[in-house]
């Protein structure tokens, strides 16, 4: 296949159909970084810019609609901007409330309640990012242990903050490369890298240097690195490891927290960390992260803790924002009340796609591997990922296979295929996305559709 122009031809067409995201884009070029603050959403040529975003669909200044299946960064479990959500924030607004004050507020209590309930944990602190939440637990565990290195794995994305910088999309021989300049002198040695769902590797790991790990961090559901699940024994491990060697195990949930039911990932596989960092879904759709544990641990950001182990996470201005917390609030209680409805329709939509995709493109001769299978999951899972392949692999299962371009194709997944779904009036990322409980039967149809269009079409170059 001639992928140059193939391409060409692809970027040719999306600037015919964005003459008016491409002038905006130029402009925000002037005064914004490459146009803009998080380099996911600016995609080349040229991102689209939205005027709308409603339910299953976003309408972009062009005029041009889209199923989109990026939905927030895969945090809208309800599709954009749920009615139950903007009905509750509108009628606070219009009380004269909602925007920040400096007071704690109810609405915080109450959603402090319902996760700790949902996750079963002690104690919670509000953030405002998972980037902060995940820097902050690391830190606890560090302050608790009075350790100083932290245990992650190749491909798992934890955030920019010096804790995790490491080994996250570079591949050379390995994820294993720190990924950011400015960095502190330590830091890579300060990280230790081990492979996902590798117990052998772990434990290596955990006998070299055990007694000074301070926590193994993680993400039970890999995203960016894959949509890949953990395997439970592989958490297992983790989670005896952890404390034969008396460190912390932190679960990152940002994505799978309140994804794949009303609450953390971690109880289905029944597997309890120290602490849990949770994100995106919990806000709503506004900015809200957590870092939910152990009380004993979570203590250290209080006045009461040890000078020597008190940890200064003690908020930003915009920490546990009322609106924010009415938001969150609304929508988990709503998740809950409509859990046995949600999550398996829409898990088994994404496990119709998946099915779907990898049908279409075998059938027309690409090596094509979708991951977000969950094997665990009784009704499978809403998260999507296609993974176009340069060698026969019966299935992914670590991040290294995703970001070696021996084995896997990025550009393919990330430029053409993106482009060529948007061509076909639907917005995907990382290989897909996420189905949401907004996205219907037909919709989930035309987007398998758009693919055995775009698989014949391929043929031809």
């Amino acid at each position: 296949m001639d992928k140059k122009s193939l391409l060409d031809d692809l970027i040719k067409n999306y600037k015919l159909k964005h003459n008016k995201s491409e002038a905006l884009f130029a402009k925000a070029s002037q005064y914004q970084i490459r146009g803009g603050s998080h380099s996911l959403r600016l995609f080349d040529p040229f991102p689209f810019y939205d005027v709308q975003c409603s339910g299953s669909k976003v309408l972009d200044a062009d005029g041009n609609t889209y199923v989109d299946f990026w939905q927030g960064h895969f945090a809208n479990v309800l599709g954009h901007n749920p009615k139950i959500v903007i009905n509750a924030l509108l009628d606070y607004l219009q009380k004269s409330q909602g925007l920040a004050t400096g007071f704690p507020g109810n609405y915080q209590r109450e959603l402090a309640e319902l996760i700790l309930s949902q996750i079963g944990a002690d104690k919670i602190r509000f953030t405002t990012s998972g980037t902060l939440a995940t820097m902050y637990a690391i830190m606890l565990a560090k302050a608790f242990t009075k350790r100083d290195l932290v245990i992650k794995v190749g491909g798992g994305w934890h955030g920019a903050h010096p804790y995790a910088l490491k080994g996250i999309t570079v591949y050379d021989h390995g994820l294993h490369q720190l990924e950011s300049a400015g960095l502190p002198s330590g830091t890579d040695s300060m990280i230790v890298m081990t492979r996902f769902n590798d117990m052998e590797d772990l434990e290596e790991k955990f006998r070299e240097h055990g007694e000074r790990i301070a926590c193994f961090v993680l993400e039970p559901f890999i995203g960016a690195g894959g949509f890949i699940f953990s395997r439970k024994d592989y958490l297992q491990k983790a989670r005896e490891l952890t404390q034969q060697y008396n460190s912390l195990l932190i679960f990152d949930e940002v994505v799978s927290g309140f994804r794949f039911h009303a609450g953390g990932l971690q109880s289905i596989y029944a597997i309890k960390p120290d602490l849990t960092v949770l994100g995106k879904a919990i806000g709503g759709g506004m900015p809200v992260s957590a870092v939910v544990g152990r009380d004993d641990v979570m203590v250290l950001c209080s006045p009461e803790a040890k000078p020597d182990q008190k940890v200064k996470f003690e908020g930003g201005t915009f920490s546990a924002h009322p609106a924010s917390m009415l938001a969150g609030l609304t929508y988990i209680k709503y998740l809950m009340e409509n859990e046995s409805e949600i999550y398996p329709r829409i898990g088994q939509l994404g496990a119709k796609i998946r099915n779907g995709i990898e049908e279409i493109f075998t059938a027309h001769g690409f090596n094509v591997k979708c991951t977000g299978y969950g094997e665990l999951l009784p009704d499978n899972s809403s998260c999507v990922g296609v993974q176009f392949l340069q060698e026969k692999i019966d299935r992914i299962t670590f991040p290294e296979q995703v970001w070696n371009p021996e084995v896997s194709d990025l550009e393919l997944r990330e430029k053409i295929f993106k482009l060529a779904m948007l061509e076909e009036g639907f917005n995907i990322f990382h290989g897909f996305g996420a189905v949401s409980a907004v996205h219907t039967e037909s919709e989930i149809q035309a987007s398998l559709d758009a693919v055995e269009r775009i698989a014949k079409k391929w043929k031809k170059y």
